[in-house]
């Protein structure tokens, strides 16, 4: 190698020094950078982990907002239905409230000499109520039937009121006042 070394000339040792210096420099300074670099990547790779992590955590929060959308839109039409299947139309509500709650006596064998109607709009709403008050004497069995059909009934009446006045447990009869409500919308 020193014999290679000496045939070189004064200026291709010159070149070669200078290459080997220039490739010291290079390689110096590629590993700087790729130092740098790496760093620099490290940072990277722990900002999009946690942007990653935050994108998990957005998308949950997307996906369960979404669900719940959906809930209230299933709310909105089931209360849509309720509103159409179960309330009484407000021109017609009053008079379709007293019909049905007649055929449900007649339905149950359910005689009454009496009815008295009260009519109130509610505080809330659109929404307003029909009370039929009236006194039942009647066997437990017909006034058994008489709640069954109307908690079978589709549309919205309820049992505001009973008022037992007598029982005879004897003959198994009933004495009682009862109040039925209606709602239909104005």
């Amino acid at each position: 190698m020193k014999d290679l070394v000496n045939l070189l000339t004064g200026r291709e040792k010159r070149t070669l020094v200078a290459l080997a210096a220039a490739s010291v420099l290079f390689l110096l300074f590629f590993v700087f950078v790729s130092l740098g670099e790496k760093r620099g990547f490290s940072r990277i790779d722990r900002t999009s982990s946690a942007t990653g992590a935050a994108l998990v955590k957005a998308q949950a929060a997307r996906d369960g907002m979404s669900r719940e959308a959906g809930q209230w839109e299933q709310a909105e039409k089931d209360l849509e239905e309720l509103r159409t299947r179960s309330f009484y139309d407000g021109t017609k509500g009053s008079r379709e409230i007293r019909l049905d709650i007649e055929r449900l006596m007649g339905e149950a064998g359910v005689r009454v000499s009496r009815i008295s109607y009260k009519y109130a709009d509610l505080e809330k709403g659109s929404l307003s109520r029909v009370v039929a008050s009236f006194s039942f004497d009647g066997s437990y069995a017909s006034l058994k039937k008489f709640l069954a059909a109307i908690e079978r009934f589709p549309k919205f009446l309820t049992v505001e009121r009973i008022d037992f006045a007598n029982t005879d447990s004897a003959s198994g009869s009933l004495a009682l006042k009862m109040e039925l409500a209606g709602y239909y919308e104005n």
